[in-house]
């Protein structure tokens, strides 16, 4: 996780003044103790203004703004801040320059998230509509965003989940496709090879030992149809199967004490494209 570094600093006069009122209209900006901004807006009037810094943005990561406003808008911007720019400055000499690195409009209850280039930023909050609500503004990390570490091999893969070994092929056939140079990568205790043709993504995972966490990330409640395929001649040798309808498998599962294996067929934007009967055996049969 990437270390975030705020200040809080002065905000410019037209917040000063509104806070300094009846109290009947205000509009702060903050950051809370989870180093997330806040924005709260009480029948906050058009053209109140409220800003802070720094808000660090590290590189891969992303920003959400989660609004919930029961009325108006607020437009927000990242103005990136130099390395000379002074938190303890009078508020008349920290006032963002120059044009924000990202704007956007902020209203309703949807959720916004957003990328631009890592840096340190001034968060600047204007109300544009006379606005009642709060917004908060938090960081999404690479990490967060993709938790699989990268390698180059199986081997690198198996090493890095702590299993004894994680062998796929360099070409994987899956029905009347051809699926070839797989990716790897690795969580703890689980192995991975991602394959990819056209508009269809193959997951082969691989855990060993107490493994307690999904080894897909399909729901496997939402198919409507579970089946089992033996596939070898002990009545042991089984699969999982789960699709939308049987022969035709989405993830399939299979293992035993000591080392457990699923392949997931995933959708990129298209349709589904289950496993075939045929395809199921030899996939158990070609990946260990």
């Amino acid at each position: 996780m990437k270390k975030k570094t705020v200040w809080i600093i002065v905000c410019i006069a037209a917040l000063a003044v509104a806070f300094a009122g009846c109290g009947k209209s205000n509009f702060g900006v903050v950051v809370n103790e989870d180093l997330n901004v806040e924005i709260t807006a009480e029948n906050a009037d058009e053209g109140m203004i409220g800003a802070t810094g720094t808000f660090t943005v590290g590189e891969g990561d992303d920003v959400k703004i989660e609004p919930n406003f029961e009325e108006g808008k607020v437009l927000v911007e990242f103005y990136p801040m130099e390395a000379s720019d002074d938190a303890n400055a009078d508020a008349e000499d920290f006032a963002p320059k120059g044009k924000p690195e990202f704007d956007v409009e902020v209203s309703g209850t949807e959720p916004i998230e957003c990328g631009f280039a890592a840096g340190d930023y001034m968060v600047n909050a204007t109300v544009l509509e006379k606005a009642n609500g709060t917004a908060v503004i938090s960081l999404i990390t690479a990490e967060e965003k993709d938790p699989w570490t990268k390698v180059s091999s199986a081997a690198e893969a198996a090493k890095g989940a702590g299993t004894e070994d994680f062998e796929v092929p360099q070409q994987l056939q899956i029905n009347d496709l051809t699926f070839s140079d797989p990716a790897f990568s690795y969580l703890d205790k689980v192995a991975q090879a991602y394959y990819e043709e056209g508009a269809i993504g193959i997951f082969v995972r691989k855990a060993s030992g107490i493994y307690g966490g999904p080894m897909t990330d399909r729901d496997l409640d939402s198919f409507p149809e579970h089946w089992t395929q033996q596939v070898g001649d002990d009545a042991d040798d089984v699969v999982d199967c789960y699709g939308m309808e049987k022969g035709s498998a989405i993830v399939i599962q299979w293992g035993d004490t000591e080392d457990c294996y699923t392949v997931t067929s995933q959708g990129l934007g298209g349709e589904e494209y289950g496993m075939d009967e045929a395809t199921v055996d030899r996939l158990e049969d070609v990946i260990d």
